[in-house]
């Protein structure tokens, strides 16, 4: 199947029913290039995907996580601007910081349950593509790990 583990199937099929995630698809992988970004380099990648700077460097854990919490304020800040005349542009990047509150506080969640990896911004480049990727594998992988 692709996966780094054998999955039961059983489970994979809970994970598809309960959060309605694909199963199939591209497995959820990062490429080298990225595992190997600096704190400033995944910045500069949230900032271009989703024009969300945080307020503060503190916001940054290590090299590749970010607090939940500034990123929880800059869309309600966002929310009230999102309209029918909104352009494109702003509504796939609230779009993208939503995932990343999706990914860290309810996909992927840490022990801490405020931050979220970086790495994910690799995958909403391209908004249309996110449904080609096996995210049902991805979180249930990530649960037993």
């Amino acid at each position: 199947m692709g996966f780094y583990r054998i999955v039961d199937i059983g489970r994979l099929e809970d994970v598809e029913a309960l959060y309605g995630l694909p199963v199939d698809g591209h497995p959820v992988a990062l490429l080298n290039a990225i595992r190997e970004y600096t704190g400033l380099q995944y910045l500069e990648m949230l900032q271009r995907l989703t024009g969300f700077q945080p307020p503060d460097e503190t916001a940054l854990i290590g090299a590749s996580r970010l607090q939940l919490m500034p990123v929880r304020q800059h869309l309600e800040a966002m929310h009230a601007d999102i309209t029918d005349d909104t352009p494109e542009l702003h509504i796939h990047r609230y779009t993208r910081l939503l995932l990343m509150l999706m990914f860290g506080g309810v996909l992927f969640p840490n022990t801490s349950g405020n931050l979220v990896s970086l790495r994910f911004l690799h995958h909403l480049e391209r908004l249309d593509d996110l449904h080609h990727y096996s995210w049902g594998a991805a979180v249930l992988d990530y649960l037993y790990r």
